[in-house]
């Protein structure tokens, strides 16, 4: 009887470990993507760049949708949840790159790390979830990490940080929308985030659309397949291993975006901003660690 339960661990052990794997692979491809932001954000405003990246999602996303799920990924569960889920989206991604701007990728990369904290606020709102003092002073810390990195009150300081900061609030608001419309598959939401997101975009930069050089072409649907295809290792991943087991391996990407900004441009995180990342990571991790507990507790009392 041994061989096949052996068998049977080692095939559940093959599918976590290629889970982490497409997890670190999708930090690398959002550092990417961000690179290509990076490249054209003087030749394209942050409203064109996320349409690049929004329709090169859209025309990898449907596709790939409708052969795993069909015409049903049309259908939703919960229309209205997922269009404003597309909404939050687009508006946090456009927010997100007016920050960029005037920032490193590893610095707004840090900062936007800050969502967790306020999914955790947002969770008592919105889905009636119990935050005991221990993560609230784990939040604490996060924001602590979030000043040390913006600086607030110093010459330091730049406006376009509180983009990022904005940008981590509506992701995390994004996130409560996607707990909500649990019942709906992530393929369904993929197809009504990036549907969304081009109808948004394009009616914002219309105008601008045929005012594009190639060198624009180029960049914008590179940076939008990264992001698609990060997006699809996510998918993956999270269907093969439980979300609080692959949590941790997603702060790989402040690594990433470090390691992709020292070898395009040779940029390397300063201290104020390394010290911040670690308040945030291990803000992040601590919270993670007590949801865990919370978790087992819970299925501890369903077992009695």
């Amino acid at each position: 009887m041994s061989p096949p339960v052996d068998v049977g661990l080692s095939r559940v052990n093959e599918q976590i470990l290629l889970a982490i794997a497409l997890i670190v692979v999708s930090t690398l491809l959002f550092a990417a993507c961000d690179v290509g932001a990076k490249f054209i954000q003087h030749e394209a405003s942050a409203e064109k760049i996320a349409w690049w990246r929004n329709l090169t999602y859209a025309l990898v996303a449907v596709p790939f949708a409708l052969r795993r799920e069909g015409r049903a990924v049309f259908r939703p569960i919960h229309p209205w949840l997922n269009i404003l889920r597309g909404l939050t989206a687009i508006c946090g991604t456009i927010l997100f790159l007016l920050g960029l701007q005037h920032q490193n990728i590893p610095d707004a990369t840090a900062i936007a790390f800050v969502s967790p904290v306020f999914v955790m606020a947002l969770s008592i709102v919105f889905l009636g979830e119990v935050v005991g003092a221990r993560r609230w002073l784990a939040a604490l810390v996060g924001f602590l990490g979030v000043l040390v990195i913006v600086q607030p009150g110093t010459s330091s300081f730049h406006y376009a940080s509180i983009f990022t900061l904005v940008a981590a609030f509506v992701g995390a608001f994004s996130t409560i929308l996607t707990r909500k419309a649990v019942r709906d598959s992530a393929e369904t939401m993929m197809v009504w985030t990036s549907l969304i997101g081009v109808t948004v975009t394009t009616a914002l930069v219309w105008p601008e659309i045929g005012d594009t050089s190639w060198h624009e072409v180029i960049f914008g649907l590179a940076g939008g397949l990264f992001f698609a295809l990060g997006q699809i290792c996510c998918v993956f991943a999270y269907r093969m291993a439980a979300a609080s087991l692959l949590a941790p391996f997603s702060y790989v990407q402040m690594i990433s975006a470090t390691a992709v900004s020292y070898m395009v441009w040779n940029i390397i995180p300063g201290l104020t901003t390394t010290i911040g990342a670690s308040l945030i990571v291990a803000s992040g991790l601590y919270s993670l660690h007590r949801e865990r507990l919370r978790a087992r507790q819970r299925l501890v009392g369903l077992d009695l």
